[in-house]
């Protein structure tokens, strides 16, 4: 063979081995990406999927705390237990006193419960409050009635206001803020509203 014909054979030789590394690297490389394919866009990114459900994992985080504000609806199998309220309001010159005793007439227990006070005239200054008692407002406070027995009075609620200007009358506002999960029959005795007068007398209700 001539020094020509053995260049031929190996510029072909060479010209066939890249032409099969080139093959060999098309089909590795789009091997993996077919399969890919093929399995669909969940198995791509499962992480996605479980970074959505995180939330949904926790539902009614916090909302013990505004729960515990509100009377609310309870369930059907929930204990029954009447709630009542009953005090005194006196103004005398320009301070206001009230006395408030929570009652349980039963049947059922009540574990705990809260009682919202508002009055229509605005303090001055500071109010005197009994342990247990939070001002959640300028006219507003929300007492703990700590555990209640069926057919038993709770402790007294003692609060003083001193009122930032003389009034005609003072609209005093008790309701249950929170009723301990029970199921109350009878809201008429925990929902009242009294009118106090400026009179020195003690007004009961």
């Amino acid at each position: 063979m001539t020094g020509t014909g053995v260049v031929g054979v190996r510029v072909r030789t060479r010209a066939w081995l890249l032409l099969v590394a080139c093959a060999a690297g098309v089909l590795w490389a789009g091997g993996p990406a077919r399969a890919t394919d093929r399995s669909g866009p969940a198995s791509r990114a499962p992480g996605l999927a479980s970074r959505a459900s995180g939330p949904a994992a926790a539902p009614g985080v916090g909302s013990g705390a505004v729960s515990r504000l509100h009377a609310g609806p309870v369930s059907a199998s929930a204990p029954r237990a009447d709630l009542a309220f009953h005090g005194h309001a006196v103004i005398d010159g320009d301070r206001m006193e009230v006395r408030l005793t929570p009652r349980d007439h039963g049947p059922a227990a009540v574990p705990e419960a809260s009682v919202r006070v508002r009055w229509s005239a605005g303090p001055a200054g500071t109010v005197a409050l009994s342990p247990g008692c939070t001002r959640t407002g300028e006219r507003t406070v929300v007492c703990g009635t700590g555990a209640l027995v069926a057919g038993q009075a709770g402790e007294e609620i003692r609060l003083g206001v001193r009122l930032r200007a003389p009034a005609p009358e003072v609209a005093l506002e008790v309701e249950t803020a929170w009723n301990g999960g029970v199921a109350d029959p009878d809201r008429s005795n925990d929902r009242l509203r009294v009118l106090v007068l400026p009179t020195g007398d003690e007004y009961s209700f």
